[in-house]
């Protein structure tokens, strides 16, 4: 039983064994023909034993998963914001933060209970019981009380987590990230134009720790801070976005980017071709042993595009590897039995239901002939 499930079992663990819990969650995904998950399941199953107000863990909520109820610290409340409605009424608005041992999330205040905050009600350091919508925000996950929602203060001592996230504990649409983080690659800052005309700048980076690699994404001023490979950033306050089936680390205003003095070891892993799954971006190394022939193709904007496939081999298996633009070009001095080293392809379904590895404009690729 995975950590989610666990999570959701404890709650009804007086009421069922965990092998017959296990048993009904597979029954009820087959009931509901693949339209659930099976922690959406699992809720389903608590709530039929009489346990209709489950508890979910903030690490946890995600914005598909609609109504949810959670407890957390709270550790940070913005400024109320008054603003006016499209019927002349006056509307106010706040956020809050709340905490647990799993992460944070943001709670969106409306009206009178944005006024929590002015009258001292709601602080910092409370412990809240919150019920409440959950759904994609600006800044990842949010909720949002709405009708029905509500919080009440509880009497727990919740402690939030205080440790930076490392690479590979995050999940999409995370927010309030904190990271401890290498520089694996600086990338390259390029302007492009706003849609009201102003000049804006952006930069990817990669980042990476010794559980992963992330995109972290720039804008502006933060966009033109001097980096280089080897040094340590600190990203306070980023979100989590899924981008082209890949993490990406997403800065706004209230995100802080800071270098830092702790010194990360970071080494490219190289992962066996047997062990490479869909939607990994992943690193192999091994040698030429097959290589297609170039095609051209029409992109859907009319330009011409080329791809080519080659087959990389190792010790544990083959796969096929799809080039894209300018990697085609790289073709020319490669032959049969060349050494190969593919940085930061992304995994993919092939052809004939087997798995191939995508080269794009992030992947790096070194060829040099056999020793």
């Amino acid at each position: 039983m995975d950590s989610e499930l666990e999570e959701i079992y404890r709650q009804v663990a007086d009421s069922i064994s965990p092998e017959e819990f296990e048993e009904r969650v597979k029954e009820k995904v087959a009931l509901m023909a693949g339209l659930c998950d099976s922690r959406t399941a699992a809720m389903l199953v608590a709530r039929d034993l009489g346990s209709p107000d489950l508890l979910t863990k903030i690490g946890s909520i995600r914005p598909e998963m609609g109504n949810v109820t959670f407890t957390g610290r709270v550790i940070a409340v913005s400024p109320v914001r008054e603003f006016q409605r499209s019927d002349g009424s006056l509307g106010r608005v706040a956020n809050i933060t709340l905490a647990d041992e799993t992460g944070s999330v943001r709670v969106a205040l409306w009206d009178e209970t944005a006024e929590l905050i002015k009258s001292g009600d709601l602080a910092v350091d409370q412990c809240l019981k919150v019920r409440g919508l959950a759904k994609e925000g600006f800044a990842g996950t949010e909720v949002s009380l709405g009708r029905g929602g509500g919080f009440e203060e509880i009497d727990q001592d919740i402690h939030p987590r205080v440790a930076p996230y490392k690479i590979g504990e995050l999940k999409r649409d995370m927010s309030d990230v904190n990271l401890l983080a290498a520089v694996v690659d600086p990338g390259e800052m390029r302007e492009f134009e706003r849609r009201d005309g102003g000049k804006g700048q952006v930069r990817g980076v990669t980042l990476g720790d010794e559980t992963g690699k992330v995109r972290l994404t720039l804008w502006d001023e933060q966009a033109q801070m001097p980096l280089l490979k080897g040094e340590t950033l600190e990203i306070v306050g980023g979100s989590v976005r899924e981008r082209y089936g890949l993490l990406e680390i997403q800065t706004g205003g209230s995100t802080a980017i800071r270098k830092s003095t702790k010194k990360l070891d970071f080494s490219e892993r190289m992962t066996p071709i047997a062990e490479l799954k869909e939607g990994m971006l992943s690193s192999v190394s091994g040698f030429v042993s097959g290589l297609g022939e170039v095609r051209e193709f029409q992109r859907d904007d009319g330009r011409m595009g080329r791809v080519a496939n080659i087959y990389i081999s190792d010790d544990s298996g083959r796969i096929r590897a799809a080039l894209w633009g300018e990697h085609v070009d790289r073709l020319v001095e490669v032959d049969l039995g060349y050494r190969a080293e593919i940085i930061d392809a992304q995994v993919k379904s092939g052809w004939n239901e087997g798995l191939e590895l995508s080269c794009g404009w992030r992947t790096r690729i070194t060829f040099a002939p056999p020793e």
